[in-house]
């Protein structure tokens, strides 16, 4: 089973400690919830988890059973969807995934698997049809997001705010997906603030900002 470990895990930034000695477990199979007011590290300990960041003591490590993962294996069973991600504006929603997805799969995406991952995120191929990803909408380009994290086959999920910018219906698709996700073994780690998301949750790590 895949596991996230972080051990003693202190970070600071301008002298001032956001994460001080965190010690928790992310398993697989189930939501992981990380909450805390704005500023208290959500972000931070999200970036750590995907190796963006290195802490200033302790350690991420991931493991599949007892094996320890290498960075390299690590990343490429990790997808991470956060505000900091943007697709190309001077493409379609087709060019962006077959782009993304291409860094990851042999094949580019068939006719039928593009239809399918649209239909899983709730974008309309007629509306979409042609059109350069900067003609989107906030909520259809946060869902081509998920869409790519979707065809990427990840089995390690990293969702800073995913339900940011989405509707009551583009919300409640990130919570049925993530249930899907972690019901078939893959790891959902992701940062909170909204109740519904937090409830959905199996576990949480709390931060306070220290």
């Amino acid at each position: 089973m895949l596991k996230l470990v972080f051990s003693h895990v202190t970070k600071q930034f301008a002298g001032k400690k956001v994460i001080a000695q965190l010690d928790a477990e992310v398993q697989g199979g189930c939501i992981t919830a990380v909450t805390g007011t704005n500023g208290s590290g959500k972000s931070t300990l999200l970036k750590m988890a995907a190796k963006l960041l290195l802490p200033d003591a302790g350690k991420v490590i991931a493991k599949d059973g007892e094996q320890e993962l290498c960075k390299e294996v690590y990343r490429r069973r990790l997808a991470l969807v956060t505000p900091d991600f943007h697709v190309y504006p001077k493409l379609t929603a087709r060019e962006n995934l077959d782009f993304f997805l291409g860094l990851r799969r042999k094949k580019p995406l068939s006719d039928e698997e593009y239809r399918s991952l649209l239909a899983r995120v709730g974008l309309s191929e007629t509306v979409i049809a042609e059109k350069y990803a900067e003609h989107f909408s906030t909520g259809m380009k946060k869902r081509l997001h998920l869409a790519i994290l979707l065809g990427s086959g990840a089995d390690i999920w990293l969702l800073d705010e995913p339900g940011a910018n989405l509707d009551a219906e583009g919300r409640t698709m990130v919570r049925r997906e993530a249930r899907l996700a972690a019901d078939a073994g893959k790891l959902v780690l992701w940062a909170t603030n909204d109740p519904e998301e937090e409830a959905q949750a199996d576990a949480c790590i709390a931060l306070s900002g220290n």
